[in-house]
């Protein structure tokens, strides 16, 4: 037995399986939750966290691996492992793909079952240790996969990727292709500047990325008071200081290159110097 009871939710769509599965892991000490459907699960996380998640692939309507992936969007750090008779290897490379930890070939082996289970039970524990151990020292981190899928995130790492648009996703896929460590990829949010920072690709070929958020009205504010300039200006040199060219800052602030020009003329005047160089300097002097 068990010295804690972990919940596990187990979905298929054959009721002798789920029958089998919920004996089996009842009398191990499990408190075990059933699905018969994709959508099925969907609502029961939406109500229930478990700890693990078994979960088979061939299912009518949403499969298995559609329902993985949707459930990694609510779930992120949840254990999902696969069960299928698809013994070949391009399903079992698309079930991990999709943020499966493991898989188990049907027909189940009981023992087998029971051993997986702990195992990746005890792993997610530990990770989330790790995670909250990250977040009380400000680190922000998401492993994600090449193709955008959450493999595991700190808390305030998954609430900056959830509040991503689908632009924004299919941008950082697009960076994820081709990023190497300590490159920084940014995104303009509505109230902050959102940077994100390569470290590593890890074992399971996912990209190790670093989250740190700027509040942009507070650091804009922050220029405005300490160096005596205006609102506007103060608009021109955040971004100028995050090193954007006159027409990508015309972009972001919905004016024309001329009037991002004219009030850079004023902030030099102000500032006492004469070039980006010198500004973005004191800027981020200010901002320290």
């Amino acid at each position: 037995m068990t010295e804690l009871q972990h919940t596990i939710l187990a979905v298929d769509d054959n009721p002798d399986s789920l029958s089998l599965m919920n004996l089996t892991l009842s009398q191990h000490g499990y408190v075990v939750l059933i699905a018969n459907s994709g959508l099925q699960a969907l609502k029961v996380l939406h109500k229930v966290q478990p700890d693990l998640i078994l979960l088979d692939a061939v299912m009518p309507d949403m499969d298995g691996f559609e329902t993985c992936q949707a459930i990694k969007k609510i779930v992120p750090d949840t254990p999902i492992i696969f069960m299928t008779g698809l013994s070949d290897s391009e399903y079992i490379v698309q079930g991990l793909s999709r943020g499966a930890v493991d898989y188990l070939i049907k027909p189940i082996n009981h023992a087998e079952l029971l051993a997986r289970v702990k195992v990746h039970i005890n792993n997610a524990q530990q990770a989330q240790i790790s995670k909250q151990a990250l977040e009380s020292t400000g680190q922000h981190l998401a492993a994600i996969s090449h193709h955008g899928h959450i493999i595991w995130t700190t808390a305030q790492a998954n609430t900056y990727i959830k509040a991503l648009n689908n632009k924004d996703l299919q941008s950082l896929i697009e960076w994820l292709a081709v990023a190497q460590q300590d490159d920084v990829f940014e995104l303009v949010q509505q109230d902050h500047n959102l940077t994100l920072t390569y470290l590593t690709r890890q074992k399971d070929s996912s990209h190790l990325i670093k989250f740190k958020a700027s509040d942009l009205k507070l650091e804009k504010q922050t220029l405005k008071l300490k160096l005596k300039i205006t609102r506007r200006e103060a608009d021109v040199l955040y971004w100028v200081a995050q090193g954007k060219t006159d027409w990508e800052i015309s972009v972001i602030l919905s004016i024309s290159e001329r009037t991002v020009n004219k009030h850079l003329e004023q902030i030099y005047r102000k500032l006492g110097v004469n070039n980006r160089t010198s500004a973005t300097a004191i800027a981020i002097q200010a901002l320290n």
